[in-house]
């Protein structure tokens, strides 16, 4: 009966959350009846979580249009500001910037051309790889607010060591679009009476979690922005913004099965959004 146990206790898990690629059946391989339910359990899944991203988003196809525009604007964006600071001379700064530059437009390119490939704004499945998280938020705070140019620091206080099992460019998406708005918050409204103008940044490992969090010391969140936070368009505390950098950020989080939440801050603390991911690597070291 163990068998299918398996098979009954991965439909229950995989109707809680469609989105997670993670609960998805691994079939065994096997040739045996069982075996066969796995493999068709597997197709069956895939297509229905295919099937569901692709319903939603064409349902939003606004949506998925500005979600496209919202992030090539970021990239673009921080590409043009170094272009900016290129343009101003020729020193050991350029060839430091120069890339970045680079790297940053290549980025926006493989984004669109991805798009257009697949014809269509859904996420690709996460494709989970180890990586060394102080160095993937120092390239975010590169992108976001670069050296020499930004004016809101963003302090990396992630452990140089800091391993974790998750997709590489989608957790990137995730920290750039954290970070902007948290600059941007910060740009619009300047930071608490008494607070410098910062946005830091911490990891640490609970049970079977990565939390990561992300704290500014801007405005905060006005408890009736709360509710509706993560939704796009609705979420935004700015004028002018969309509200489709939190939409993005979270649900690239829930892809991977975790989740996106902004904690309960005391006053004049700014606003701080915390990351929980489940530690991969440490079930993969089990």
């Amino acid at each position: 009966m163990r068998p299918v146990r398996h098979l009954t206790s991965n439909i229950i898990d995989f109707g809680a959350n469609p989105e997670d690629a993670s609960r998805r059946i691994v079939p065994s391989g096997a040739k045996d009846e069982i075996s066969l339910a796995e493999n068709a359990l597997a197709e069956m899944q895939t297509a229905l979580a295919n099937e569901l991203s692709e319903k939603k988003h064409l349902a939003a196809l606004g949506l998925a249009v500005a979600k496209i525009n919202h992030d090539l604007r970021n990239m673009l964006a921080s590409a043009q500001l170094i272009s900016d600071r290129l343009a101003s001379g020729s020193d050991p700064l350029t060839r430091r910037l120069a890339p970045k530059l680079v790297a940053t437009l290549d980025r926006a390119i493989a984004f669109c051309q991805s798009t257009l490939t697949y014809g269509r704004a859904a996420e690709r499945a996460p494709i989970p790889s180890r990586l060394k998280l102080h160095q993937l938020v120092a390239e975010a705070a590169e992108i976001v607010s670069p050296a020499d140019i930004g004016r809101i620091p963003i302090i990396n206080s992630v452990p140089r060591g800091f391993e974790l099992l998750a997709d590489n460019e989608h957790l990137l998406r995730i920290m750039v679009n954290l970070f902007r708005n948290a600059v941007e918050a910060l740009q619009g409204a300047g930071p608490q009476p008494g607070l410098a103008p910062q946005v830091r940044v911490s990891a640490r490992r609970e049970g079977a979690n990565v939390s990561i969090e992300i704290e500014d010391t801007g405005p905060g969140i006005p408890p009736m922005a709360r509710e509706r936070l993560f939704d796009a368009f609705q979420g935004s505390t700015r004028l002018g913004g969309s509200g489709l950098g939190l939409a993005i950020a979270a649900e690239l989080v829930r892809s991977h099965g975790g989740d996106l939440i902004i904690l309960d801050s005391k006053p004049q603390n700014g606003a701080t959004f915390r990351i929980r991911l489940p530690d991969r690597q440490a079930v993969a070291a089990d």
